[in-house]
């Protein structure tokens, strides 16, 4: 639910004010059925229970449309603050939303919000590699068993290096976030293809 409702929240505020069917078109484009698991038909539910909450504002017309409330906001930047910062490497949905939006933060604030995420991974890590060695010795579950952590910390580690990598796009001055100066916005090297890199506009 945290996952949905920070993409409600954060699509309304990038588009506001937004009518309904324009902001399901606009998040069914980014795929949210794949990987966030937002049917199409709970983009509508969603707009209205927010707005039973408070959170978004229905504004008269029709269709009807919608914009952020002060308590929106509030609970957008809770969640995106979450999204960035505590991993769960069950469910990467969630980090997933909190990146659509990362740039609308400061960079700073970006950048501390992954440095206590690597400290959570790096935690975790230890707890994982903890339970395969009690899983080990104490020989209370099956042998397959240990497969369970073995996987977990795969995609740990793997969180981890993109993490190392990400914190290094930006302190190399990638991307654009918020209180900058206007100015190119270019794929950062090794992430897009080199199809995508080549029709970048060259600067000088």
């Amino acid at each position: 639910m945290s996952t949905t409702r920070l993409l409600l929240l954060g699509a309304v505020r990038v588009f506001q004010p937004v009518h309904g069917y324009l902001l399901r078109r606009e998040l069914l484009s980014w795929q949210v059925e794949d990987w966030a698991h937002v049917k199409p038909g709970s983009i509508y539910s969603g707009l209205r229970t927010l707005a039973g909450l408070g959170l978004v504002e229905e504004l008269p017309g029709e269709p009807v449309s919608y914009r952020l409330t002060p308590d929106g906001e509030v609970e957008f930047r809770r969640l995106l603050d979450l999204a960035l910062r505590e991993p769960d490497p069950g469910d990467p949905s969630r980090l997933l939303a909190g990146l659509c939006f990362v740039t609308v933060l400061p960079r700073a604030e970006v950048r501390e919000a992954f440095r206590a995420r690597a400290l959570q991974l790096e935690a975790a890590a230890s707890a994982t590699a903890a339970r395969l060695r009690a899983l080990a010795t104490g020989r209370l579950a099956p042998a397959s068993t240990a497969e369970l952590f073995a996987v977990t910390g795969h995609w740990i580690e793997g969180e981890r290096a993109w993490v190392r990598e990400v914190c290094g796009r930006l302190d190399a001055g990638h991307y654009r976030f918020a209180g900058e100066e206007p100015g190119p916005d270019l794929p950062a090297d090794g992430i897009w293809p080199p199809a995508v890199l080549g029709d970048a506009p060259e600067t000088g």
